[in-house]
């Protein structure tokens, strides 16, 4: 099993979000050469080229989707072929404002730790070993691939944690797909509990198809329970502050 992770806005402080979202993305390795093949046709035939990077930040900003025809097009096209993709999606969302991160912090933070656990979850129904794969090098997170080990090997959730390879990888974006999907369904969360659409209506054109965007992603997430019974959802939503 394979599960990308990435995430749309930064926990730091004066962030220019104050919903930032991480998201994991998973499918089985059966199945990634039908969605690699999938997302290859809809660039080569939909989105201009096969070259082109699935980036939330350029295909479903509101300047592109109310301005540019190509650009709604293309937006839209994408999730109607997400929605038929065999993937498993778990999301952390956070709430700022939030301090600076402790210096020479080792521990993975909750917002993938708590991804990290349903990712282990779904590993163990599948009976499956999961890789996981994080958007670029090796520091691009506060070195994150070394907070990854230490919880993997010094925590007792992470020892218990045996359906997770113990190395994480780290892809160049423009040549992963995975990760690519993973920004896309995060950049359409973000901007959701961003302007509150689980409690208010969406204003304008915009944000009517950023809620048809959020209810697909929903639909592909999956509600894990844990040995205690617990319900870990697939949409986690962490308190004020907490990284």
């Amino acid at each position: 099993m394979l599960a990308f992770i990435d995430e749309s806005g930064i926990p730091v402080p004066n962030s220019a979000s104050d919903r930032p979202v991480v998201v994991a993305e998973c499918f089985t390795e059966r199945d990634a050469r039908t969605i690699s093949r999938r997302i290859h046709a809809l660039k080569q035939y939909e989105l201009g080229g096969e070259n082109v990077e699935l980036k939330g930040s350029k295909l479903l900003n509101r300047n592109s989707y109310l301005n540019s025809n190509t650009k709604r097009i293309r937006a839209e096209k994408f999730f109607a072929t997400l929605r038929g993709l065999p993937i498993t999606v778990f999301a952390t969302v956070l709430r700022g404002p939030f301090t600076a991160p402790a210096v020479g912090n080792v521990h993975l933070e909750n917002r993938f730790r708590f991804l990290v656990q349903r990712i282990e979850m779904l590993g163990t129904d599948n009976n499956a070993l999961a890789t996981v794969v994080f958007d670029g090098l090796g520091n691009r997170f506060h070195e994150l691939g070394r907070s990854f080990s230490n919880y993997l090997f010094r925590s007792n959730e992470g020892r218990g944690s045996t359906h997770i390879t113990d190395t994480p990888l780290f892809v160049d974006s423009k040549s992963a797909v995975g990760i690519q999907i993973a920004d896309m369904c995060a950049y359409a969360i973000r901007v959701y509990q961003e302007n509150q659409l689980f409690s208010v209506s969406p204003s304008d054109d915009y944000l009517v198809a950023v809620r048809r965007w959020y209810r697909i992603v929903q639909r592909m997430t999956r509600d894990m329970s844990a040995p205690n019974g617990e319900i870990r959802y697939g949409i986690q939503f962490l308190t004020t502050g907490v990284r």
